[in-house]
Order: C-alpha cells, then sequence, then structure tokens
C-alpha cells in the first residue's frame, strides 16, 4: 500500500505487462526521506523532551501532542534503512524481519497520528463545551486505546516483506496480481476506518466547535487558540494525508482491475512519488502544533536560540541573564 508503484508485472498472468520506470524516483525519495530525518527528528525529539521533562504540567492537548510526537518518531527512527535502500538503487541489505518492521512502522506511525489528530479535535471540543466531562485519566486510556487498536489494524502491513527481482533482492515492492489484490483491500479498510472515519470526526467536531464559538462570548486569545488548532489539524489533513489517500485508492483500482493501460500506470506511478513525499512531511507538520499549542514550547525554543546565541558570543561569562535554570513560565491555555 506504500509504494504500490514500484512493479505492475504479474509473473503468471497472460496480461500485457507494463514496464515500470523507477530510477527517477530513488533521488525524490532520497532527497525525501534525510529532509523529514533531519527536521522531524530535531523538531519531534525537542518535542518530546519538552513534554517529558520541562513541561511538569500534563493537560489534555500535552497528553494528546506528546503521544502524536511519539508516533512520528517511530516512523523516523526506521528512516536511515529507506534512505539506504534507496540510495543503493532500491537494493535491500537489512534482512526480511527489518523490511517488514519498516513497511509496518510506516503504517503504524501514521495511522496512530492521524486518530492523535482526531482525539485532540474531539476532546478539545467536548472539553470547551463540557469542561467536567473529560479526567486526565480518561484521556490516557483513550490514547493507550488508540495504540492497541491501530497496532493491531496495521499487523496485515508485516506479511509484506523481501521480494527478490532481477537477482537484487528489494523491499516494499510486492509481487503478483493476488498480492496486489489484497494490498487493495487492505486500502480500502484503511481508507474507510484509518482515514475517513477519523477526517469526518474532525470535520464534525470542529464544525461544532465553530459554531460554539459563534454563539458563545470568548476572549480573543481563546477564539485565537481554538481557530489555529482547526487551521493546522485542516491543513495537516488536507496537504498531506488527503492526497495521499485518493491516489493510492484510484491507484490500486486501477492497477488491479486494468493492468493493461499502461500509459495510466505511467502518469499514475509519478503522481504516487509525489503524494507519498507529501505524505511523509507529515512528519515535519506536526511540530507547528506543538509551536502553537504546546504548553511554552514556542517560549521555550526561543529561549534555547536566545541562550545558544548568548555563550557563542559571551563564551567567557558564567551568568545567565535568560533564566534557563530557573522554571519555565507555562503559557496558560483554556484546556488545561
Amino acid at each position: 500500500m506504500e509504494e504500490t508503484h514500484d512493479n505492475q508485472q504479474f509473473p503468471g498472468n497472460d496480461s500485457i505487462q507494463c514496464e515500470a520506470d523507477d530510477e527517477y524516483k530513488y533521488h525524490a525519495y532520497t532527497a525525501v526521506y534525510i529532509f523529514v530525518f533531519v527536521l522531524g527528528l530535531l523538531f519531534n525529539g525537542a518535542a518530546l523532551y519538552f513534554f517529558c521533562r520541562v513541561n511538569i504540567r500534563k493537560g489534555i492537548t500535552t497528553i494528546c501532542l506528546m503521544n502524536l510526537t511519539i508516533a512520528d518518531l517511530i516512523f523516523i527512527m526506521f528512516l536511515p534503512m529507506r534512505i539506504s535502500y534507496y540510495q543503493n538503487g532500491a537494493v535491500w541489505n537489512f534482512g526480511d524481519v527489518l523490511c517488514r518492521l519498516t513497511a509496518y512502522s510506516f503504517f503504524f506511525s501514521m495511522y496512530s497520528s492521524i486518530f492523535f489528530l482526531a482525539c485532540l479535535s474531539a476532546l478539545r471540543y467536548v472539553f470547551t463545551v463540557h469542561p467536567v466531562m473529560i479526567s486526565i485519566r480518561t484521556v490516557v486510556k483513550l490514547c493507550a486505546f488508540v495504540w492497541v487498536f491501530t497496532g493491531v489494524s496495521t499487523l496485515p502491513f508485516l506479511l509484506s516483506g523481501t521480494q527478490v527481482r532481477e537477482n537484487v533482492t528489494r523491499c516494499f515492492e510486492p509481487s503478483g496480481l493476488l498480492s496486489w489484490r489484497r494490498i487493495m483491500y487492505m486500502n480500502y479498510y484503511a481508507l474507510i476506518f484509518g482515514f475517513l472515519a477519523p477526517f469526518l470526526t474532525i470535520l464534525i467536531c470542529n464544525g461544532l466547535l465553530i459554531r460554539h464559538i459563534i454563539q458563545t462570548s470568548m476572549t480573543k486569545g481563546i477564539i485565537r487558540k481554538h481557530a489555529t488548532l482547526i487551521f493546522l489539524v485542516l491543513l495537516v489533513f488536507s496537504v498531506s494525508l488527503l492526497p495521499y489517500h485518493i491516489q493510492r485508492t484510484v491507484h490500486l483500482h486501477y492497477l488491479v482491475h486494468h493492468p493493461n493501460i499502461c500509459s495510466l500506470h505511467d502518469v499514475l506511478q509519478r503522481t504516487v512519488v509525489a503524494t507519498l513525499c507529501l505524505a511523509i512531511l507529515n512528519s515535519c507538520l506536526d511540530p507547528l502544533l506543538y509551536v502553537f499549542l504546546g504548553h511554552g514550547f514556542k517560549s521555550w525554543l526561543l529561549l534555547i536560540c536566545r541562550y545558544k546565541y548568548y555563550t557563542s558570543n559571551l563564551k567567557s561569562s558564567s551568568t545567565n541573564p535568560f533564566g534557563i535554570d530557573t522554571v519555565l513560565r507555562e503559557e496558560e491555555l483554556e484546556m488545561d
């Protein structure tokens, strides 16, 4: 379901086989994966440190964002093997088990992130309208359920291991019509329960939240925070996740039901490269939520930057005018 464009040849099938030109994508994937690995590891790592060590108060927003950070880091930690794979011209040198785990990590991380974004939107709406209905223990249990549900639901992606093609060991490349058909049905399940259901939840909760904001007198600061959350979540879905799921569904349908239309498959192969790159950029878009919604995360980053600038220019000074060692005064959010 991930890089489902790599091999369109169905061994044992009497239909015409379409030759796949894969060379163009290797450089694109390598560059994007390196970019996501560096920035994603930097910002998500800093966010996880902040949520665990700096921000002592663990509210509803913090718990959701912390789990979202962990979901992104799970995918990021497997990126070096993907980078090596495409730098070597799509030759897998890490064994069948790591191939399966690397493919699994992509879907496990992506759909965990989707559900945590849905939980963040739903919890923020419920807390705003009925603030006494949610406890921290309930939020923790909900996040634990998301981990278990997503982990079990994405287990079928462990079935896709290494494949030997042209005497070279490949990964992320199913072969055979039966494999593609199985992936197509897995895609329908993931599309409905892993994307559309959370996306509809986000749209409904944010729509109800907007109506509540219009009907209720709130301060400009609170309205701005709600508007920021709604905009960023919809941005992540519309830019990163929606194009990928639409293109993947269309591509798999034509790949299974119309394997002989080579000109169409060539176009779909090239568009899947673009949409997959947008999908993995999700790990770099999520940190925008940390900056605008994390309790004091933006202030903490600015404080660190100012401190680094200060120490680089005044290394001999033993004083710290910016108070790094003092307790960080967190921003007040209405959810906590």
